[in-house]
């Protein structure tokens, strides 16, 4: 690469251009979507154009050439994930256990090696065995979820950074064996990594210790949930991630001790270097990780050199490298996120401190650098960040300031508190330092997670406008740097903007989504408008004590629909449509209610329903939402010609069936001209009799079939009168009742409709104008089947 870059003509940022070819080359083969596809073509048709005009041989656009192929050929070669498992019946698996991945309540999920090949996730009741113990596991193997929905993150990748493949359900285990004899290189870093999470325990607070394991080596598994999202609510919940921060103030503290021994910057930028990846591996060797002290390498080999550490070539040596070792991660959002952050602080971080000095000359130099260096990583990440968490942190670079310093003495005094731990009273005097510092941390991020508007919900912006706030902010740069103020601060206001309010285009046309939830149901219907309904609301059914306002429903719920809506930049909701009170219907309905306007709660009457249920309405009296009980014949209608019509729930309600409360759904009519879609919630046999006895039109072209498929529901008759052309059904992979029954199956293949299901389609999204209606789903365009199952 060095000598490419000699040879290439391109000039001072040779490397760090042949760097960006490489790693362009390689997303062009890894990289899903067209507006990613059209972001690379974008990326190496600049990279051409500053060829051509900074070149001082005839070899640089070839030299970029070589660069990008190289990219392509690697990414080509490593494939797909090296373990692809694919979904298998419930069956026997020997292996051994390698780490506890987390904590939750009375469950522990661990890796687990299998014998077969491949490392899984497996959730297991206490005890639990110990590191490195042979089990026999009986489970079903299941490969981690893809995008189920649109617009969700791929699971996939971020547990394979993890160096998890998949993961076994239901799993039970059998027998369990002592370790096998010999040297394990993976065990023996987890059973450090156990000691060292329980001696931490053992001398500090419980939360503390938490953290401090945090910060040494990512655990997060101890971590209150509240104080986990409140990190993530200020934006500082990378202090909890083992990545390039802490491999930074690893790399700092071995630096400043070598100096201040009077080392050489040779042997100390080599023995940094050399701590730096023995970091790396004892925090678990993932992605992150690697990835950052690849980055830091080429720093300390910079700096070695006596060139600048932090440069725009040494950045671009290390995409180079990780392009060619591991290209799957270029595509990835941490490995924009890396880099984004290391770009903004060379681009950004001398400007702020140099102008910080002038406007205060009486601040200190140091801490004009920490200043600098908060708003310039701020001002990289903050974009993707609202990408990818649906937020965005107002105090984010207030918070960063006052936590980040305190990481390095965390660390330091971890790691003192653990050296010494044969020495109980100093070890114990480390332990109380660190106490203090892990309290600085966590009062600070309560603090300011508690001043108004301390997150802001974020709509995702669109891949053309993160790339367009890069660019506006190099332009900002360089008018800055030539005196032109005003120009600097017209491009940095664009930039912002084209992420806050991206332009966003309307087509017209009415637009239905059936997420996939799981064993439940939820739908966004939106309309030509822009008026936005939730019918149902994904969840879980209630099992046991649930807490109010936090009730497994609801954590579902907010988990799916509260995501999709906020990625779909719906800021308002017209109407919630609740069909009847079981947890699986209500979930997001609470959570939903918190977070946006709401036009009306609409619901069936009931007054006997789950947690979920009971804190939806609780949500409504708050905050004066109208709780609406629709009688047949009630119209709900829109300014664009939407129209909402119900035809139940029943009156009188349905009584002394086995399923009374499903029997009252309520069932809606969605209507835009030529286009009818019926939604008849959980109502079952009973039900469709008395529609059947009505005077209603249940003519419709999709049906949102009954209680997700189940033989309770979808009567020859009912069907017949709706008579649909796509039957959709939202339902649970491998769900335990069976849905949806062969019965309907065939039932619904006998009129001729066309079936959709969740659990092998993903998210249903229909769009129409009110003559024609085009179908896709997460998974295929229109995988219309007429077969009975698969």
């Amino acid at each position: 690469m060095i000598a490419l870059a000699q040879r290439s003509g391109v000039g001072p940022h040779a490397v760090a251009a042949l760097g960006a070819a490489c790693a362009l080359g390689a997303a062009a083969v890894t990289v899903t979507g067209a507006d990613g596809r059209l972001l690379v073509a974008c990326g190496l048709l600049a990279l051409g154009v500053f060829a051509a005009l900074r070149a001082r041989k005839a070899g640089s656009l070839a030299a970029l050439a070589i660069a990008s192929c190289a990219g392509m050929t690697s990414a080509w070669l490593h494939g797909p994930h090296a373990v692809s498992f694919q979904e298998e019946r419930t069956a026997r698996y020997a292996g051994t256990v390698l780490d506890v991945v987390s904590e939750s309540g009375a469950e522990t999920a661990i890796a687990f090696a299998l014998d077969r090949a491949g490392t899984v996730a497996v959730t297991l009741k206490p005890p639990i065995p110990s590191i490195g113990s042979r089990l026999v596991v009986r489970g079903r193997l299941l490969p981690f979820d893809g995008p189920r929905n649109p617009g969700e993150p791929d699971l996939r990748s971020l547990e394979a950074e993890r160096g998890l493949d998949g993961r076994l359900a239901d799993a039970r285990v059998l027998s369990v064996g002592p370790p096998r004899a010999g040297f394990d290189l993976r065990i023996a870093i987890a059973r450090l990594r156990a000691w060292a999470s329980a001696r931490l325990r053992a001398r500090m607070d419980p939360t503390y210790a938490a953290l401090v394991a945090g910060e040494l080596w990512g655990a997060r598994g101890d971590l209150p949930p509240e104080l986990r999202a409140e990190f993530q609510e200020t934006g500082t919940v990378h202090v909890l991630v083992t990545a390039g921060l802490h491999l930074g103030a690893v790399a700092a503290l071995v630096v400043w001790l070598l100096e201040f021994l009077t080392v050489p910057r040779l042997w100390s930028s080599l023995v940094a270097g050399l701590c730096l990846w023995t970091y790396a591996v004892l925090s678990g060797a993932h992605l992150p990780s690697l990835r950052a002290a690849t980055m830091l390498s080429f720093g300390l080999l910079a700096r070695a050199c006596g060139a600048q550490a932090l440069s725009w070539n040494a950045l671009g040596a290390a995409a180079a490298v990780l392009a060619l070792v591991e290209p799957r991660s270029v595509g990835g959002a941490s490995f924009a996120l890396s880099f984004s952050c290391v770009g903004a602080i060379i681009l950004l971080a001398a400007p702020i401190a140099e102008a910080l000095r002038r406007r205060v000359p009486r601040l200190p130099h140091r801490l004009a650098e920490a200043v600098a260096l908060a708003c310039a990583t701020q001002a990289g990440t903050w974009p993707l960040g609202a990408a990818l968490f649906l937020q965005i942190a107002p105090y984010a670079v207030l918070a960063n300031a006052v936590v980040v310093p305190s990481v390095g003495l965390t660390m330091l005094f971890g790691a003192l508190q653990l050296v010494a731990d044969p020495i109980a009273p100093l070890a114990q005097i480390f332990a109380r330092l660190d106490g203090w510092c892990a309290a600085w941390s966590v009062w600070n991020v309560h603090a300011i997670a508690s001043l108004p508007e301390a997150h802001l919900i974020a709509t995702p912006p669109p891949t053309w406008s993160l790339a367009a706030y890069g660019a506006a902010l190099c332009a900002a740069v360089a008018a800055w740097s030539r005196g032109a103020r005003t120009a600097a601060c017209a491009f940095a206001l664009i930039g912002v903007t084209v992420v806050l309010e991206p332009p966003r285009a309307f087509d017209g046309r009415l637009r239905v989504t059936m997420l996939d939830v799981g064993q439940a149901q939820g739908m966004v219907v939106v309309t030509p408008r822009g008026h936005a309904v939730l019918v149902d609301a994904g969840g879980t059914m209630e099992r046991g004590p649930q807490r109010p306002g936090d009730s497994a429903a609801e954590r579902a719920g907010e988990r799916i629909v509260v995501a999709f809506l906020i990625r779909s930049g719906i800021h308002r909701l017209d109407a919630i449509v609740l069909t009847h009170p079981h947890g699986d219907h209500v979930g997001a309905a609470a959570p939903a209610l918190r977070i946006f306007p709401v036009g009306a709660l609409i619901t069936n009457g009931a007054t006997d329903g789950g947690t979920a249920y009971r804190d939806a309405l609780s949500e409504a009296r708050a905050r004066g939402v109208p709780v609406i009980v629709p009688r047949a014949g009630r119209v709900l209608r829109f300014d664009d010609g939407t129209e909402f019509a119900f035809l139940g729930p029943p009156s009188p309600r349905i009584r002394g069936t086995p399923r009374d409360v499903d029997e009252n759904s309520v069932v809606v009519a969605l209507r835009y001209r030529a286009f009818r879609m019926l939604f008849t919630g959980d109502a079952g046999i009973a039900a469709e009799r008395r529609l059947l006895r009505s005077s209603a039109n249940l003519r419709a072209d999709v049906l949102q079939v009954g209680h997700h498929g189940s033989a309770y529901a979808s009567s020859a008759a009912f069907l017949q009168a709706v008579h649909p052309a796509l039957a959709l059904i939202s339902d649970g992979r491998q769900n335990r009742y069976g849905f949806p029954a062969p019965r309907v199956l065939r039932a619904l293949t006998t009129i001729g409709a066309c079936i959709l299901r969740t659990d092998l389609d993903g998210a249903i999204m229909i769009a129409t104008d009110g003559s024609h209606a085009w179908v896709r789903t997460q998974r295929a365009d229109f995988p219309c089947r007429s077969q009975p199952n698969r």
